[in-house]
């Protein structure tokens, strides 16, 4: 019996070195990850104080520049996927989720923030991705890492509903960039997606 658990488990592995095991035991998966998987994303209470294959290197985002909507604010990259942990990192701005991909990798850069429309706000990062929703197909996004900008353009924003969205990380889809935050006039569990392609780097 214990020779069979120990043949188990190695095959586990081997199987997840190569890519055959779609989803961690503890439930994550690596071609995806659920909006439920993500921390809330809107209102809060008003006192709330790798290498690629051409050998390129790969960067951390570190902030994330939109003109159109005179957003210029800083991107924390925690090595985390517990909720409680990443909403403490989002008082501070916008996250990269862990297992989404880096700049200069193919994959899908997944980056998400706060939404608030409470009319008293005292800590602004929950007011980080207020005006995302505003953005239109062929706007243009500057994500900046290790001296470099990122070009990104605007492919669709829409919205989606917490328990039913994936979003995709594989790096089958090129290198793509995504935007989630909360629809905090329409329901808590209600979200919007902006998908954006990579263009250039700067």
């Amino acid at each position: 019996m214990a020779s069979t658990i120990v043949i188990f488990f190695l095959s586990l592995s081997a199987a997840d070195s190569v890519g055959f095991v779609p989803c961690y035991l503890d439930g994550t998966c690596n071609g995806s990850v659920a909006l439920s998987n993500l921390p809330e994303l809107g209102e809060t209470p008003v006192n709330s104080e790798q290498q690629t294959a051409n050998s390129q290197p790969t960067v951390l985002p570190e902030r994330i520049v939109i003109s159109e909507i005179d957003l210029d604010l800083p991107v924390q990259n925690p090595e985390t996927r517990d909720i409680a942990t990443l909403d403490e990192f989002l008082k501070d701005g916008p996250v990269r989720y862990v297992d989404s991909a880096r700049l200069g990798e193919k994959g899908n850069v997944l980056i998400f923030a706060h939404t608030s429309h409470l009319p008293v706000v005292k800590n602004q990062m929950y007011k980080a991705f207020n005006r995302v929703p505003e953005l239109e197909a062929g706007d243009s996004i500057t994500i900046q890492g290790d001296g470099k900008s990122y070009l990104y353009t605007v492919r669709s924003v829409r919205k989606a509903n917490v328990e039913d969205a994936l979003i995709d990380l594989s790096p089958t889809l090129g290198q793509k960039l995504t935007l989630v935050t909360c629809d905090t006039l329409t329901s808590k569990d209600s979200r919007f997606i902006l998908e954006a392609d990579f263009v250039a780097m700067l």
